[in-house]
């Protein structure tokens, strides 16, 4: 277990990202795109599973019971990250902090909800196609301009045309019948 919890210490998961590090082939690297890979799988999953759910329920009680879920075991993970909130100075936290910061819950609730919605409607394949679109747009701009405190990235020739041979993926799946 603690070579678990030694190797999650040195992932992107509890340290800060590493923004332009040098790539190397090492275990942190390999390390990172396990866990991100983890994540792109559970994302995918939870909104299959929910809009599955969704037709045997109503259409808001999955994510309902996606947060209710996953703020239980988040917070277990929050009490173990900062030695039950110990490790955090609040006060500065809140002195420092952009008042938008607090918000991120907002966006992760939208995400949950229209992917419920649209999954039984559209299916997997078309919703996570246009899903990575829009987030590929979104990250693109963010970056380009430096927006809510990002690391300035101009959107050079070739973030552009990998954006473009996405945008070419997406339609090619959603609209292939």
């Amino acid at each position: 277990m603690s070579r678990v919890l030694q190797a999650l210490k040195g992932s992107v998961l509890v340290e800060k990202p590493r923004i332009y590090a040098e790539i190397t082939f090492d275990r942190k690297l390999l390390m990172d795109v396990f866990l991100l890979m983890i994540a792109g799988t559970a994302t995918a999953l939870q909104g299959i599973v929910n809009g599955s759910l969704s037709r045997h329920t109503s259409p808001g009680f999955p994510p309902w019971l996606s947060f209710a879920v996953g703020s239980t075991l988040l917070f277990v993970f929050l009490m173990v990250d900062t030695r039950g909130g110990k490790s955090i100075n609040w006060k500065n936290s809140l002195k420092t902090s952009p008042w938008w910061a607090w918000f991120g819950g907002l966006p992760g609730a939208a995400f949950v909800v229209v992917i419920t919605l649209m999954m039984p409607i559209r299916g997997p394949a078309i919703v996570y196609s246009i899903y990575i679109c829009a987030k590929m747009v979104t990250s693109l701009v963010v970056d380009s301009f430096g927006l809510l405190g990002a690391k300035h990235r101009p959107a050079t020739l070739p973030r552009l045309a990998g954006f473009c041979i996405m945008t070419a993926g997406v339609l090619m799946v959603s609209l292939d019948k």
